[in-house]
This record gives structure tokens, sequence and C-alpha cells, in this order.
């Protein structure tokens, strides 16, 4: 159901499925009943495998050519539950969004309560995703820029970072993401495309935000995933294929980012405009 008119923004929409264990559920109902508002929460009951949805959402052509692996029927419904937190976003009254998923902990509450109430700075300036988890990556491909929006580090990652546990969404960016028609990727895969969509993905470092499934009935995903990800020599050099073609673009595009913010912080300061902004810093993240 939409939120009632007047609802504190942003919505927090709470993600999951009747397949869901049911103490993951109460799990997040408790959590979303400690840290906000009841006028806030949505709950989304989603897609699962069986479901029709899967099979008209699902482009199998795509799938064969842009993904190692072609993703199973119970991610693609992972996905479609999302596409309807995004929906709901769009449809809505509210400007902005927290989606989470159900096995989602929250670590931080007061950084959290922070970018709830900072959402509108946070998601300004054209940005459009902020995630607030993010699966851990290697050093060595974990480079970035940070900055401060209202006494809140954002972080741009170089390579954007699996995780779709918590991530707080404008509605320009829930329009953006629904502009594909069908997919043929996993949802956390889809977004280190970034660009094919033009979205503008930053995170809160530290993850105030926590996947919590294996305290909760385990992954609803891994069975089916061991089941299809099985090892050959043509999967393992269409992998390749696709990480340099990832690659490649998305070193083109943090290059372009970069310039464009050297320029307009350059502007900024030139004309003493800098002090109006809530932006106060861009610097390096190794």
């Amino acid at each position: 159901m939409p939120p009632e008119p007047g609802a504190r923004l942003p919505a927090v929409i709470i993600l999951t499925c009747k397949l869901s264990p049911p103490e993951r559920m109460q799990h997040a109902r408790n959590q979303a009943k400690m840290h906000f508002s009841p006028e806030q929460i949505i709950t989304i009951d989603g897609v699962i495998g069986s479901d029709p949805e899967v099979d008209k959402l699902f482009d199998a052509r795509r799938a064969s050519i842009w993904s190692k692996y072609s993703p199973g029927r119970s991610e693609i419904a992972t996905y479609a539950t999302h596409r309807l937190a995004w929906k709901a976003l769009v449809d809505g009254e509210c400007e902005h969004a927290l989606i989470l998923e159900d096995d989602f902990h929250i670590d931080d509450p007061g950084l959290v309560k922070a970018a709830l109430d900072q959402a509108p700075a946070l998601l300004g300036d054209g940005r459009h995703l902020i995630k607030l988890f993010d699966y851990p990556r290697d050093r060595s491909i974990g480079q970035g820029t940070r900055m401060h929006v209202d006494g809140i580090s954002l972080v741009k990652w170089e390579r954007t970072r699996a995780g779709l546990v918590g991530y707080l969404l404008s509605r320009e960016g829930a329009k953006r993401l629904l502009q594909r028609q069908r997919v043929f990727r996993v949802v956390d895969e889809d977004i280190k495309f970034f660009w094919e969509l033009k979205l503008d993905i930053w995170s809160i470092p530290g993850n105030p935000v926590c996947e919590n499934a294996v305290n909760l009935g385990g992954s609803l995903l891994e069975t089916e995933r061991g089941r299809k990800r099985q090892r050959s020599l043509s999967r393992s050099i269409k992998g390749i294929l696709l990480a340099m073609h990832r690659d490649l673009h998305t070193r083109l595009n943090y290059i372009l980012f970069c310039r464009r913010h050297r320029r307009d912080k350059q502007a900024c300061a030139a004309h003493h405009a800098c002090q109006k902004t809530t932006v106060a810093t861009l610097d390096p993240v190794g």
C-alpha cells in the first residue's frame, strides 16, 4: 500500500516474499519498529520463482550474451521484487525511499537515521542511489572518491560494489532503473553497469546496514546458484571478456566523473559559491 499523505519522507520499503523464513520477517519487523516511524513503513510481498512475472521479465537471449551465468528463476524473482519497490516510489507521493531486503540488520542506527533525515541532500545534485551496504572487496581494487554532504561521508567507488540489502533511492533513480523493460542479469550485478541507465551511485562507507541472512534461515538463492554455476572453459573465457568490457567502461566513467567534479569545484571556488553548498570535500579513497 502507498504511504499515507503527509508521511515522513523517505518511505521505508521492506522487501520479502512468501518463501522467506518466518524468523527473517519477524526480525525485519522488530528492526523497523525500533528504528522507524510506523507511517513510514511499507512491506512488499514480492515475486517468487514460480510466478509468471519471472517469464515476462526475463530476457533469455540477452542473458546468453551479457551474463557469465544465466540468472535462475529465484534471482529474476528477486529483481522483480526490487522493481515493485521502485514502482511504488515512482507511483507514490515520496521523493525518496530507503529500500531494505528482509534479511537486513541495522548496525549503526544513528547513521541510518541521519541518512534518512538528510535524504534530500544526499540524493541531491544528480545522485540517484546511495548504498548503505557493500560487499567487501580487495583494497587493490577499492579506489574511490569521498565527499561529505551535511556531515555524512559518501564515497563513489571506482567500481560499484554488489549488495542491495539496504539503499536510499530517489524517484528519478527509480525511473531510470525501471527503463529496462526486461532483465538479463541479477539485480546486484546490474547496478555494476550503472552507465547503461545513466545512474549516479554512491555508498555510505562502513556498512551501517548489514546482511544477516546467515542468522535468519540462510540465503534463499544459494542452492539455485550452486546448481547453475558449474565451471567450464567456455564460461570462464566469456567471464573474462565480460569483465574486461565492464572494467573498461567503469574506468572511463570514473575518469570522466573525476574531471567533471574538478571543474565544478574550480568554478565554485572562482565564484565564491563553495560556501553555499553542503558538499565540503572531494578526496581520494584507497
